[in-house]
């Protein structure tokens, strides 16, 4: 191969410019995850809002695979997001061969992760270490996590479960989203940014649990004229409406659009619960969970009891 002659002397030369990858991250107990996988992030989520996580596990009295609720007490809440604070930091530092060489990690739990050894179901052993996150929650959060012992099998059937299908889909909404918007090398990407996106995702990823789930419901408004609810099921009397926060300043804007919307489907014959999913895509919001607390609950309009669920995600 023929040697490159050098540049000549004060001809500039051009380097390949450098992109900043922008990172994004999620946004749970205050700390700002950017590494942790979509299901440790909807746990995370689920942890947040009702003090519990969900999973999918194997009962070996039916022989078969069932969801189940797994409640936590506040402690094991916060050794929990505690744990997964340290997996997220050892991440970070590129998984090193030791969870000890990343400073940030508290010693008890870098002591842990590097002693744990993986047992699998054929007999093998993996490890020590072997950095997996059970390795960060200890032996306690991982027999609580992966066990039975307080797990609550869940049988939900009916508008209950298309309930609980409805949670679960919005704790898999921002990872869905940011698959759409970034796609693989040579794939156009499908970008949501904005309500009616999320909308008609939130639509196709609905669709499989209730067959009458349909969008763009017209409800009675004031002055003879109609509003749309984004998502409705008739059958199970749910509402489901999107909000989408493009820029700062608009989260108390979306609160005044709530109230009205709670004023005008509550009037539907069919609606029972309406589901307010926030997505903060400009991150407006001072406190998320302060404010779905705020929005949530049962209220009584003109006689007739509404369950209200305020949900608030990023993109």
């Amino acid at each position: 191969m023929e040697a490159r002659r050098p540049p000549k002397s004060g001809k500039r030369v051009r380097r390949p410019r450098i992109r900043a990858v922008r990172i994004r991250y999620t946004t749970a107990f205050g700390k700002n995850f950017q590494r942790l996988d979509d299901h440790h992030l909807e746990e995370l989520f689920s942890l947040e809002r009702e003090q519990a996580i969900y999973a999918d596990h194997w009962i070996d009295e039916l022989k078969d695979f069932r969801k189940v609720r797994i409640p936590f007490t506040p402690g094991e809440g916060t050794e929990y997001v505690r744990a997964l604070w340290a997996y997220e930091l050892f991440l970070r530092a590129g998984s090193p061969n030791r969870a000890a060489q990343v400073k940030k990690i508290p010693r008890d739990i870098a002591q842990r992760a590097d002693n744990y050894i993986l047992h699998t179901r054929d007999g093998l052993t993996l490890g020590p270490p072997y950095h997996c996150p059970a390795a960060f929650f200890g032996r306690e959060l991982e027999s609580l996590v992966c066990s039975n012992r307080r797990a609550e099998i869940l049988q939900e059937t009916g508008r209950k479960g298309f309930i609980l299908t409805i949670k679960r889909v919005i704790d898999s909404i921002t990872p869905a989203i940011r698959r759409f918007n970034k796609r693989e090398g040579g794939l156009a990407c499908w970008p949501i940014s904005r309500e009616d996106d999320v909308r008609d995702l939130l639509y196709v990823m609905l669709r499989a649990a209730i067959s009458d789930v349909k969008t763009e419901e017209p409800v009675p408004s004031r002055a003879g004229t109609h509003k749309f609810a984004d998502i409705v099921s008739d059958l199970a009397g749910v509402f489901v409406e999107v909000k989408w926060i493009g820029k700062r300043g608009q989260w108390r804007n979306i609160v005044k659009q709530i109230n009205d919307d709670i004023q005008s489907y509550s009037k539907h014959p069919s609606c029972e619960t309406i589901i307010f999913l926030i997505i903060d895509a400009a991150k407006d919001i001072p406190d998320p969970s302060q404010f779905e607390r705020s929005i949530s609950g049962r209220q009584t309009l003109d006689g007739k009891s509404v369950e209200i669920m305020a949900l608030v995600r990023e993109p």
